[in-house]
Parts: structure tokens; sequence; C-alpha cells
């Protein structure tokens, strides 16, 4: 409602309270009342429409703003489902990828327990004593093999007794003898067993074999007069073995140093590989340095005689020199004497040479002259 319409209400309010008092108290008249209910009529009807154009003000505004709400949320409705449509694909994409990974999880899995079966396989396999023994070998031989030159090692090296060592390292004061079969057998008893009296017990039959090993390869392989030297190498196939005994075991180190063989591991062996490649490569830079020297020593003589030719030849030249420094004088003084003979017979009078046609002259007989003369080179 606006303010006029309020104003009207609030009249017609008050016109009416006052006519309910005149009528209360009976003063009003016939004619006063007639124009009264005139009154209270026009302002019914002044009401009335006054409330119609309200109402259709209100019913305009509130069809305005029902369209805004509608168009606001049809808006709404629009951008929810875009963000809606946005995330459910968002949600299958990562439904998707995560299906994948899943997938691959699996993969991955089945290949695990490919790869597990494989390496309990390999475990059996390499359970036998001498299948063992071949791969470490196996492993040693490649080790040599990029280390060091081809004509500097053998393998499966046999010695008269008819005992046969893995490979030997030639050197120019003898062999090294190399075993690469060791037992792991006990070994593998220490780490698998829990309890403490059958791990101790592992470790002192380890301790045993190792002994024992190191005992057959002194008695085998070390032989200087089969040409190798007085010591061998026993090749450890796995780094933690070789700390287990080196390390942790010094009876077995000791009992080693007092048999000559030294123990290497593929990390120590690679070492003492590059050790002995360096000691080759120093052994042929010496032999090519003598022979450079022998070079030297021959051209260092080859240019003494040289030298000697070449001092011969200068004094050949100088003396050739000389002798045509006198050929030429006595030629001019024979050319003067010529033209002072030939003044006198003859009635013209001879015009002297010119000293340049003189020195050519002396030149090309001194170079006839040098041409007869023979030179001992």
């Amino acid at each position: 409602m606006n303010t006029s319409t309020l104003l009207i209400v609030f009249l017609a309010l008050g016109f009416g309270y006052l006519l309910y008092e005149k009528m209360k108290k009976g003063e009003g008249k016939e004619s006063e009342n007639k124009l009264m209910l005139d009154v209270v009529e026009k302002l019914r009807t002044d009401l009335r429409s006054g409330l119609d154009k309200n109402t259709e003000n209100v019913q305009g505004r509130l069809d305005e703003t029902l369209k805004l709400l509608n168009q606001q949320f049809h808006n709404s409705q629009k951008s929810l489902d875009r963000r809606l449509d946005a995330n459910t694909k968002v949600l299958n994409e990562r439904l998707d990828g995560a299906a994948k990974v899943i997938g691959s999880v699996k993969e991955e899995l089945g290949r695990m327990k490919e790869v597990g079966d494989q390496i309990k396989n390999l475990q059996d396999f390499l359970r036998a004593p001498k299948l063992r023994g071949n791969l470490g070998e196996q492993v040693m031989n490649d080790l040599i093999q990029q280390c060091l030159p081809q004509e500097s090692y053998q393998f499966q090296y046999s010695f008269r007794s008819g005992d046969i060592v893995d490979a030997v390292i030639i050197t120019n004061n003898g062999m090294i003898p190399i075993d690469a079969k060791f037992p792991l057998d006990n070994y593998r008893k220490i780490i698998n067993t829990e309890d403490l009296e059958k791990k101790e017990k592992a470790a002192k039959d380890f301790r045993k074999d190792v002994k024992k090993h190191i005992n057959d390869i002194n008695k085998k392989y070390i032989k200087p007069d089969e040409d190798t030297l007085d010591f061998a190498l026993m090749y450890v196939p796995a780094d933690s073995v070789y700390f287990e005994i080196v390390i942790n075991d010094e009876e077995i180190s000791m009992h080693a140093q007092e048999k000559k063989v030294h123990i290497v591991s593929p990390n120590s062996f690679y070492y003492f590989l590059k050790v002995i490649l360096i000691a080759f490569q120093s052994q042929k830079f010496e032999e090519s340095a003598k022979q450079v020297l022998g070079l030297i020593s021959g051209i260092k003589k080859e240019s003494e005689k040289f030298g000697d030719t070449l001092s011969v030849l200068g004094k050949h030249v100088t003396n050739a020199k000389v002798k045509m420094d006198e050929v030429q004088s006595d030629y001019l003084n024979l050319d003067s004497k010529i033209t002072q003979v030939s003044t006198l017979h003859a009635p013209k009078e001879r015009k002297p040479k010119k000293i340049t046609e003189v020195k050519k002259e002396a030149s090309a007989r001194a170079e006839t002259q040098e041409e007869s003369i023979s030179l001992p080179i």
C-alpha cells in the first residue's frame, strides 16, 4: 500500500467513528445521515479502487520477482548441472584410472608371483653344490675376461697330478692359481636357522668347511715346481660370506695366511685384477721403452756416420773453392799477358775482356774440374 491509500483508510475509520458516536447520541438528522452514507459509499469505492490498484501493483511486482527467481533458479540449475556433469566426468575418469591402476597392480602381482616362483626355482637349482660352484666360477671367469688381456690367463688349468684349478693368471714370475668352488651349505643354515643351538652348530661346521677348503687349495694348487707362485686365491662368490669369513672370524683369516691362500670377494677380486693389469701395462711400457732406446741408439750411430761424410764433403768443397780461386787468378794473369802481347804485334788495338766475362769463364772451368773430382762418401 502507498501513503494515499493509508490516509484514506484512516479518514474513513475516523469518519466512521464520529458517525458511530453521533448515532449513539441520537443527534444526527436524516439528511445528515444520507450525506454521511454517501460519503461512506464514496470512501468505500475509493478504498476499493485503491486496493485494486495496490493489488495490481503487488501482483506485478510479485510476477517480476517470481520471474526473476525462476530465471535465477534456472541459471543456478544450469550451473549446477554443468558442475555435476564436470564432477561426474572427473569422477568417471578417476574411476577409469583407478580401474587401470588396479588392473596394472594385478598384472604386476602376477608377474611378481612368477618372479617369486622363478627365484624359488633358482634357489632349488643352486642347492646342488656343483651347479652352485659352476655359477660362481662363471662370474669369476667373466671378471677375468673383462679385466685382463687374453694371453695372460687360462681357465681349467691341469697340473701333472691331474688336479684342475678353475683359472690361472700368467705372469713373468709365475702363475697365480684361483679356485672358485666354495662350500655354502652350512652358511645357508646359519642364515635360515632361527634356533640358536642349531645356528651355532652350523657356524662351527661352516668354519670347518672353510678351513678344509683352504687346506685343499694349498695342497693341490700351490706348486712352485710347476711354475706357480707361492700363493693362491680362494674366490668367495658373495661379499656377505666374505665379510663373515674375513671380518667376523679372525681364526679363519690367520689360517688362510699360514697356508698362503688369499681370500677374495667379487669386489676385492676386481681390484686385484686391476692391479695385475697395471703391472702388465707397466711391463709392456718398459719393453716399448727399451725398443725406443734401441732405435735412438741406431739413429745416433747413423747420425755420426752422416756427420763424418758431411765433414769430408765440406773439406772437398773448401779445397775446390781454393783451387777455383787459384785457377781464376792464374787465368787473369795469363789473359793480361796475352793482351799485352797482342797489343805489341797487332796493328789494331784489342779490347780487354770485362771482369764479369772473365769470372764466368773461370767459374765454368771450375765446375768442369769439380765434376772430375771423385768424393769418398
